[in-house]
């Protein structure tokens, strides 16, 4: 990959150099950002990495008139940040800016940084391609390259960071068309059922807030948490003298506190019997009274409900409400365990990563093949959510610029899956430690392009999971297959 250097310290020029013509790629040094620029509108770089603190032109604004050029807005920009520059590096992440590198620099760090920008590109090239195609032949395009259209953009949305659900597996994707579905319409209530850890608090709130954003207020109630007794006070408010130890006075209900916004019932299996037909009537008549109260209250905001229990299960043993289910299930959604999803497993682990990472202030940059394969093989029981808290972990308490195997060894840890370990039959697989080399003379080349060829047949013929099993980039591999 072409690669523009720009820094007006020859020594850091030279460095630079040095270390990306060495991993495979064409870097052109550059001390004058101006003349820099000049050269951007004859040829395109696909990456630029340039120093903050420059005379003629600072990085940032460079970074500016790259973006702001047709024939390089679409190249990725990484600066070099001396100590003081931090501020000014999020500056430049804010204004389009691809990553930002910390001196001094560390080889596998910019090794890693270029690699992703080299996926970024190839993904951005694909994506034009098939925009093209799509022009030329509008009139006899496929469901298929339609499809295939569908996929680039969704992957170029994950790799570039935009919105934080990720949902690259089709019933995901079938969960956030629904979302979308229901939050055009706040008088339809909606029910959310998934194992717990799931998201379904996560959906709720992209039902509420849609893609523009909305001020009205999301009140969250866990039925779980809330005593028997002081449940429909909780949910409706009470009059002053309504019960005894009631507010002087009297208080507002979470109802109320939703006002034109949206009621979020978590657990809602857990809600007493005895109130289900208050919240149906609620449902029904879009008004409601407090405890001891007299006055009709208008009732607008929309009604979210969640549940980790089978309520069609718990409808015919009794424990709840046949009217109230059939009322709620108007919108209904179920989401998938993380088991169910698996291709999500990379995109999600590699987000939580970076996000702890930063939180963290710690190095790593990635996971490593053994990692990744550790997290596609465990069972996940509490779902995404016990994924985020096993990253959270790994990150909190290890270091380094790698998420390593022995980094997630206490996901395995439990008395579960150790009987699973002994009990369950081995299959032999290939390992650094046990294997045999032929007498005769080894090709190196052609096993790793076997190994790789094995992988995307692993995968049904998808590279970007053939890619993350292997612990490469789609890029490289791609690059090896071509070969």
């Amino acid at each position: 990959m072409r690669i523009m250097i720009i820094d007006d310290n020859p020594n850091s020029l030279q460095s630079l150099s040095v270390v990306l013509s060495d991993i495979g790629h064409e870097p052109e040094a550059f001390s004058n950002p101006v003349q820099a620029l000049a050269r951007l509108q004859e040829a395109y770089y696909p990456l630029v990495i340039t120093d903050i603190r420059m005379p003629e032109m600072d990085g940032l604004e460079l970074l500016t008139r790259i973006k702001n050029y047709e024939r390089t807005r679409y190249s990725d920009v990484v600066l070099i940040t001396g100590h003081g520059d931090m501020h000014t590096a999020v500056e430049a992440l804010r204004k389009g800016a691809y990553d930002y590198l910390a001196k001094p620099i560390n080889a596998r760090e910019l090794a890693a940084v270029v690699e992703r920008s080299a996926e970024h590109q190839a993904l951005l090239l694909e994506n034009k391609d098939l925009k093209q195609n799509l022009t030329d032949k509008v009139n006899k395009a496929t469901s298929t390259l339609q499809a295939d259209l569908d996929k680039v953009r969704k992957r170029l949305k994950s790799v570039v960071g935009i919105g934080t659900i990720v949902a690259q597996a089709p019933a995901m994707q079938q969960v956030l068309e629904e979302a979308r579905i229901f939050h055009d319409d706040p008088a339809v209530p909606v029910l959310l059922e998934g194992e717990t850890g799931t998201g379904k608090e996560v959906i709720a709130r992209m039902i509420h807030y849609g893609e523009a954003g909305t001020e009205t207020p999301f009140i969250a109630i866990n039925c779980a948490a809330i005593p028997q007794d002081l449940f429909e006070a909780e949910l409706f408010g009470h009059e002053e003298g309504a019960y005894t130890g009631s507010r002087s006075g009297g208080a507002p209900g979470k109802l109320e506190a939703a006002d034109s916004g949206t009621i979020f019932l978590d657990e809602i299996a857990e809600m007493p019997l005895s109130l289900q037909p208050k919240l149906l009537r609620v449902l029904e008549e879009h008004a409601f009274y407090r405890v001891g109260g007299v006055k009709k209250r208008t009732f607008k905001a929309r009604v979210i409900c969640a549940a980790n229990q089978n309520l069609a299960e718990m409808v015919e043993n009794g424990t709840f409400r046949r009217d109230l289910y059939h009322r709620l299930t108007v919108g209904h959604i179920t989401l998938p365990a993380l088991r169910q999803r698996p291709e999500d497993i990379p995109l999600l682990a590699d987000m939580f990563l970076q996000r702890e990472a930063k939180r963290k202030k710690k190095l790593f940059k990635g996971i490593s093949s053994s990692a990744m394969r550790l997290l596609l093989t465990h069972s996940w029981k509490g779902n995404v959510r016990e994924l985020e808290n096993a990253i959270e972990r790994a990150v909190l308490i290890h270091q380094g610029s790698l998420l390593e195997a022995a980094h997630l060894s206490f996901i395995h840890g439990s008395p579960e899956s150790r009987h699973k370990a002994c009990c369950t039959p081995v299959i032999p697989v290939l390992t650094k430690a046990e294997f045999v080399l032929p007498d005769n003379g080894f090709n190196l080349d052609e096993f790793t392009t076997e190994i790789m060829h094995k992988a995307v047949e692993k995968f049904g013929g998808n590279k970007s999971k053939a890619a993350a099993y292997l612990g490469i980039s789609r890029f490289a591999l791609h690059r090896r297959l071509q070969k």
